[in-house]
């Protein structure tokens, strides 16, 4: 990995956790609006990809794939859009908290997945590094364990695994396509299916025809649109482990943004917490054994 590619991929992957945390404080705005969250689902992956196909049309690049890379886009695509499916469903059942902290589990996957991919030995200070982030985490957002319900669980597990795989699949798979190519194919995969399993539901709900409401809506979709794709470009530059341990930012820049933008009161725990997987994410990266590099 040169060091040009390192930092631009580093670059990336704190723009995708910057941005991922605006789209995350501003759902909520979406959803007072009364729009839904399957429509929002839709509406920033429909949004997505007039962006991307404009962008690859200004580039002149060609939509064509081979079936091989086609095939591999859309399997990525399917493992993050149902994870992410997933974990809006764990929202239905267990606390919003305690759901992030079992989908946050995805990096610490990722990183196993990825040794066992190369038949190798996960690096113990990795994996340290990776823990002490959960357990920040934990602390930061104030989990509790009282209401624990499986169905909840479940689909928090499967939102974390569904991530990681796609992390995992993009970063082995599909590293040598042009990363707007990539996402756009990624994201079409998973418009096919948000959008089947919102006609399932029936529960396509617009935004209310304001300019407010509207401005809101198309602001979260957009934040997302970015992250999404600085999120996997940067997966291509330096690897999905890296890029998954340092997504581990997100919730704390989220809390952060909530604190700025929505007046939330920020706890000396969640400071603490908050530290700590700093910490965590800065010594992952200074003690990533060179050969973890992609």
């Amino acid at each position: 990995m040169s060091p040009s590619h390192k930092s631009l991929g580093f670059a990336l992957v704190l723009a995708a956790a910057v941005f991922i945390s605006f789209s995350n404080v501003l759902a909520p705005l979406v959803y007072d609006l009364a729009t839904n969250v399957e429509s929002l689902l839709v509406l920033r992956l429909v949004i997505f990809l007039m962006l991307c196909g404009l962008w690859l049309r200004l580039q002149n690049i060609a939509f064509k794939l081979q079936p091989g890379e086609l095939r591999h886009c859309i399997i990525a695509g399917l493992f993050y859009n149902a994870g992410s499916a997933c974990l809006m469903a764990a929202f239905d059942f267990i606390p919003v908290s305690l759901a992030v902290l079992i989908f946050y589990a995805f990096p610490l996957l990722t990183s196993l997945g990825e040794s066992a991919w190369d038949r190798r030995r996960p690096a113990p200070v990795q994996l340290a590094c990776l823990l002490a982030a959960l357990i920040g985490l934990a602390v930061c957002l104030h989990v509790g364990f009282e209401q624990l319900n499986m169905t909840g669980l479940v689909f928090a597990a499967l939102a974390a695994l569904g991530v990681a795989s796609a992390y995992l699949w993009s970063g082995r798979k599909l590293n040598r396509l042009p990363p707007a190519l990539m996402t756009f194919y990624m994201a079409a995969s998973g418009l096919v299916l948000v959008t089947g399993i919102l006609v399932l539901r029936q529960a396509w709900v617009l935004p209310p025809a304001e300019a407010v409401a509207i401005g809101v809506t198309l602001a979260a979709a957009l934040a997302f649109a970015i992250a999404f794709f600085c999120m996997f470009a940067a997966v291509t530059f330096i690897g999905p482990a890296r890029s998954a341990m340092i997504m581990n930012l997100e919730p704390v820049i989220t809390v952060g943004l909530a604190v700025l933008l929505l007046a939330e009161v920020l706890t000396l725990h969640q400071v603490f917490g908050a530290a700590l997987v700093i910490a965590a994410v800065f010594a992952s990266q200074l003690f990533t054994p060179a050969k973890e590099g992609v």
